[in-house]
């Protein structure tokens, strides 16, 4: 029995919805006890492929905010967030990823010119997104998008139709270096405080348990390209 006929059934005996937040529940408890005990080794052990082929991986939204207002994890936050400028990205970046453990979970690109946007990976059940980033020379800004829920269909009609909407998060263009992160050397924007106040306002060394991509939807002013992911 595959899931999509046991979600037929579940819809037409009227208990779908309930079924899903149980389980969607779970899987959450799941992935904060992964987090926690493989949070910092995940990101450690991606920092090394990333190196190991020229790269820079650095932190970026909720845990470049954790890094810099936290000094470590953000308590109710248990999802990596990792960044790449897109011409540093390795054809065989996933590939290289699994190697060292990692599972490409679904890529993420532009409908018209098949540039990757996102990668996400699990290790040992921690979620690591890696978003890729360009500069745009005449903004002065260093943008990358965002994928956001279709305006109206589930995700497997939208990616097999006209994709999903994006929109672009621009932060001040900024180099990146070393920095200390649960005694680890790992990358960050040199203009962090300036990336956060873009991303989270002025106001973002007050915690917001209540954050959700609604909030980035809101501060920003671009919508990007049609965005696919892979499966």
């Amino acid at each position: 029995m595959n899931k999509d006929f046991l979600a037929k059934i579940a819809i037409r005996l009227g208990v779908y919805e309930p079924l899903m937040k149980l389980d969607t529940k779970l899987i959450n408890k799941r992935q904060n006890k992964a987090f926690i005990r493989y949070g910092l080794d995940a990101l450690v052990t991606a920092d090394k492929v990333a190196t190991d082929c020229g790269a820079q991986l650095f932190l970026c939204f909720g845990s470049l905010l954790g890094a810099y207002r936290e000094k470590g994890w953000i308590p109710f936050d248990y999802d990596l967030d990792t960044g790449m400028m897109y011409e540093q990205r390795p054809a065989n970046f996933p590939q290289m990823m699994e190697a060292a453990g990692f599972t490409l979970l679904r890529s993420y690109y532009i409908g018209t010119s098949k540039r990757i946007t996102e990668d996400k990976f699990d290790y040992k059940g921690v979620h690591i997104d890696v978003h890729y980033y360009y500069n745009d020379d005449k903004e002065h800004t260093c943008c990358c998008e965002l994928t956001i829920p279709h305006e109206s269909k589930d995700w497997r009609t939208a990616n097999a139709t006209d994709g999903f909407p994006s929109i672009i998060r621009s932060c001040p263009q900024t180099e990146f270096e070393r920095g200390n992160f649960l005694g680890h050397q790992i990358y960050m924007p040199v203009k962090t405080k300036e990336w956060l106040e873009t991303l989270y306002g002025e106001s973002f060394m007050t915690p917001d348990p209540k954050w959700t991509m609604n909030n980035h939807k809101k501060l920003s002013t671009t919508y990007g390209e049609r965005v696919y992911r892979t499966s």
